[in-house]
């Protein structure tokens, strides 16, 4: 599987598009799904492989997740612009069930890597704001992660702050598994968000767990060995929690 293509789900674009470069640079195949095979080539060049599909259409998909080593998902309605909840549901929620429906089809032994927001299943005027917005986004991704994670998938959930498209590299970095709130305090770029994607391919530790990332204080550069060391699997803290609720 080490010549195998990790397969990039809105790897057109924002965070995706910088995670599909960041892996090319590292020269890791990558495959790319995409509705406008022209335009993927224009964003990407010709590095990695394009693979036509829709992700409100299953049926289009298991070409695309055949023999891919892992599934990044951050596809998503764009930001920026009303968008219906109809149109939310499909993309969101439906997008993300009829992947993991597609790659059960192909038995895909990869890993599924999904990028959410922080400030899902919580309530501050910054998600209210948001899913009026946008048709209720946070909570059609709060139930594609239950769907992520009572599958018999591999998982890792990365919860980003509030985006920014300032240069990475430039603030330090905090992970952590105390759900945090979508608010202006909790920021991070979008060329961070990334290079944690790309560090969690390579990290078993990340499997079945899902957590936030933000900028942390400071400059120090990541050690991902560090920050991923606290990272515990959902079922340990699931069990952490009814144990102190008993």
């Amino acid at each position: 599987m080490a010549d195998a293509p990790v397969l990039l789900i809105g790897g057109t674009r924002g965070t995706g598009l910088l995670i599909a470069r960041l892996l090319l640079r590292e020269g890791v195949p990558v495959r790319v799904l995409a509705r406008d095979a022209a335009r993927a080539t224009g964003a990407l060049g010709n590095g990695p492989e394009v693979v036509v599909g829709d992700i409100t259409k299953e049926a289009t998909l298991p070409d695309a997740i055949s023999g891919a080593r892992h599934i990044v998902f951050t596809a998503g309605a764009r930001s920026g612009r009303f968008v219906s909840e109809a149109k939310i549901r499909r993309t969101e929620y439906d997008g993300v069930v009829n992947t993991l429906a597609a790659a059960r089809r192909v038995d895909f032994a990869g890993r599924f890597l999904y990028m959410n927001s922080s400030g899902v299943g919580s309530r501050s005027f910054w998600t209210i704001a948001l899913n009026i917005y946008k048709g209720n986004t946070l909570k059609w991704r709060e139930r594609a992660e239950r769907v992520i994670r009572a599958s018999v998938m591999r998982y890792t959930i990365i919860r980003a702050g509030m985006l920014t498209n300032q240069p990475g590299g430039q603030h330090a970095i905090e992970l952590t598994q105390r759900s945090l709130p979508l608010s202006p305090r909790y920021r991070i770029a979008r060329e961070d968000v990334a290079a944690v994607f790309v560090a969690a391919l390579r990290d078993s530790r990340t499997e079945r767990a899902t957590f936030d990332v933000v900028w942390g204080k400071g400059t120090s550069p990541p050690v991902w060995r560090d920050l991923f060391d606290r990272v515990r699997p959902d079922s340990a803290l699931e069990s952490a929690t009814n144990s102190e609720q008993q």
